[in-house]
């Protein structure tokens, strides 16, 4: 992929990231234009970008699917959050896909930590997670951006 889509790839995902959590922490829930917006746009830019390389991307889309299907047997995760995720391993792969959802898991298990000990949350309260979602990606683009 060259540069010029690299960060348009990027761009792309850090705007929809950003503008989902906002949606996220103020109505908790994600519109379904929104979601149809990120997935349209990211098939098209990778149709455009980088059209090779489906195998990691079913991975990656393998993941987010994982999520929706544990989203409607347990209600532990938000549906719409395990189709942002579907998204992001389309764009990312599995891999980068699975860093970028561990690092999110690993940042709302601390924030989570942290809530309930200063009383501010209990173990039912529910948080949103595009946030986490959105600082895994800033992680992960410190880590694979080139210098």
């Amino acid at each position: 992929m060259d540069t010029i889509m690299l960060f348009g790839r990027e761009l792309w995902t850090g705007l929809a990231l950003f503008l989902g959590s906002v949606m996220d922490v103020r109505e908790r829930r994600l519109p379904r234009w929104f979601l149809l917006g990120f997935g349209v746009g990211s098939v098209v830019l990778i149709l455009v970008a980088d059209p090779a390389g489906w195998q990691q991307k079913v991975i990656g889309m393998l993941l987010g699917g994982s999520l929706v299907l544990l989203g409607k047997w347990s209600g532990c995760i938000g549906i719409a959050d395990g189709i942002v995720v579907m998204i992001l391993g389309f764009l990312y792969g599995g891999t980068g896909c699975g860093k970028l959802v561990m690092t999110a898991v690993l940042f709302s298990a601390v924030a989570a930590v942290v809530l309930i000990a200063l009383h501010r949350a209990d173990s039912k309260t529910r948080l949103p997670f595009l946030p986490f979602l959105a600082a895994g990606y800033v992680v992960f683009l410190l880590q694979v951006l080139p210098g």
